[in-house]
Formats: structure tokens, C-alpha cells, sequence
């Protein structure tokens, strides 16, 4: 954002070759046009500090205003240590001065944009850690639940264990194997071992 139009074109044409997509501005209000109405908010912006309708310094706030974590670079002709602290307070990430040479704004460009890639890549890997987070806990929940099942299985067949044991200490095995089924198909060790007892079979009987 420049209203020297040749300084502001030939601005533009060097940073587009380093990669970054340009859009100009040639006053305050056509700044706050772009940074308000745009699709994407700017991921860094570069503005003369004094412009036609107003200061450089509205431009870091109507930029961070859509979005805070835009980088803005003030470039200016005038410079004072005043301007550069409330520069600064404002959010602005640096402050040049002119005369400056391209390869300073390249330089400077450079640093703002591996700046902005830094920081997407850590949002990338925040929402990846969080997402990973998620799935540990499900894990953990899937886990716990089939531990549960486990000891329940295990806690079933530890009990048809304890009544298969009580029948061999009893003596019985032998003759409950010979004996014949009962009313209900089912001998005696396997009624037993499913917890029935002759009553059942009995009232079976009775209702038939």
C-alpha cells in the first residue's frame, strides 16, 4: 500500500516473484476495502506509513481487525522513534525506512512469510496432536470395555470350573455319567452345571 504508484507497481512485481500473491491498494480507505472484503485475509501486508487519507498505522488496525495474527510492515520516509514504538504497540512485525534497497524488502518479505508458514504448520500439528489425543482416548474407552467383557467371560467360566469341581470332589461324576436324562433331555451334571435342580424339571412336568 503505497500512493507512489511506480514505487507501489514495482513493489508488487518484486515480491509476486518471490511467490506471494499481491493485491494494491493506493490509499487508507482502498486498504480497508481489501482487508475487509476480501475472500482470504492477508496473511502479511507491507503499507507506506503516511498516505494520502491517513497513516499507515489505521492499516495495522483495520488488518488485524480481520484477522490478528496478520504480519504488517510499515515502510516509510519519515521515521521517528515515537512512530516506531506505536508501530510496534500496534502489532505491526517491522518497521523500514527509506531509502531502502529490493533485496532489504525481499529480505524482510522472506522472514514474513516463513513466519506464516511456521506458525500454520504448528496450528496443523495443534489440531493433529488434538485429533490424536481423540483417538487415544477412544482407544483407552474400547480398551477398558473389553476388559470388562474379559472378566465377565472369565468370571462365568471360573464358576462353571468351581461347580465342575464340587461334582468331582462329591464323588459323583461317575454315576451322574451313567444316569439317564431327565424329564428335560438334560442329564444330571449338565442340569447341574447350568443351575438347575429337579424342581424345575418337575414343574415342567406338571404344566405339560
Amino acid at each position: 500500500m503505497d500512493d507512489d504508484e511506480d514505487m507501489r507497481a514495482t513493489l508488487a512485481d518484486f515480491i509476486s516473484k518471490m511467490g506471494v500473491k499481491v493485491r494494491q491498494a493506493a490509499n487508507l480507505e482502498e486498504a480497508r476495502h481489501l482487508l475487509g472484503n476480501d475472500a482470504d485475509p492477508f496473511d502479511l501486508v507491507v503499507t507506506d506509513l503516511r498516505l494520502p487519507d491517513g497513516s499507515g498505522l489505521e492499516v495495522v488496525r483495520a488488518a488485524h481487525s480481520r484477522r490478528p495474527d496478520t504480519l504488517v510492515s510499515i515502510v516509510t520516509g519519515y521515521a521517528s522513534l515515537d512512530t516506531a514504538i506505536e508501530a510496534i504497540r500496534l502489532g505491526a512485525y517491522d518497521y523500514i525506512t527509506k531509502p531502502f534497497t529490493l533485496d532489504q524488502i525481499g529480505v524482510q518479505v522472506r522472514n514474513m512469510v516463513q513466519r506464516i508458514l511456521l506458525s500454520k504448520e504448528n496450528a496443523r500439528l495443534s489440531v493433529r496432536l488434538q485429533e490424536l489425543y481423540q483417538e487415544v482416548n477412544r482407544l483407552q474407552s474400547e480398551r477398558v470395555e473389553a476388559a470388562q467383557f474379559h472378566n465377565e467371560i472369565r468370571r462365568q467360566l471360573l464358576d462353571a470350573h468351581r461347580k465342575l469341581d464340587q461334582l468331582l470332589a462329591s464323588g459323583l461324576n461317575d454315576t451322574l455319567a451313567m444316569e439317564m436324562p431327565t424329564q428335560d433331555g438334560k442329564p444330571p451334571i449338565a442340569r447341574y452345571l447350568l443351575g438347575l435342580d429337579d424342581s424345575d424339571a418337575q414343574a415342567k412336568t406338571d404344566r405339560s
